[in-house]
């Protein structure tokens, strides 16, 4: 028998991309951030960091990647991390 697959929510599986490419600054191409975060939708995630959950990433310099046959390449696009959010700090509450 197999256990059923676990939830991931898109806040741990922005966690493991912001990881991955923290530890590549030069950039990293959407299937290279894929294939390592193990993603669901490496564009939808990479959208949500940026829109809801606050990290920057911006558009790192551009590749040439060698297609499948390899007497042709093509034009891939890299992305950069550039921050993650900050964390709020949990203030003390003085219930007297």
């Amino acid at each position: 028998m197999t256990a059923p697959p676990l939830a991931d929510t898109r806040e741990a599986q922005a966690e493991r991309a912001a990881d991955f490419m923290a530890a590549h600054p030069e950039g990293a191409t959407l299937a290279e951030i894929d294939a390592a975060a193990d993603l669901g939708s490496p564009t939808k995630v990479l959208s949500v960091m940026r829109r809801e959950l606050g990290f920057g990433i911006r558009r790192g310099p551009d590749r040439w990647v060698v297609c499948a046959r390899g007497d042709k390449r093509r034009h891939v696009r890299t992305y950069v991390l550039t921050h993650r959010p900050a964390r709020a700090v949990q203030l003390p509450l003085a219930l007297e």
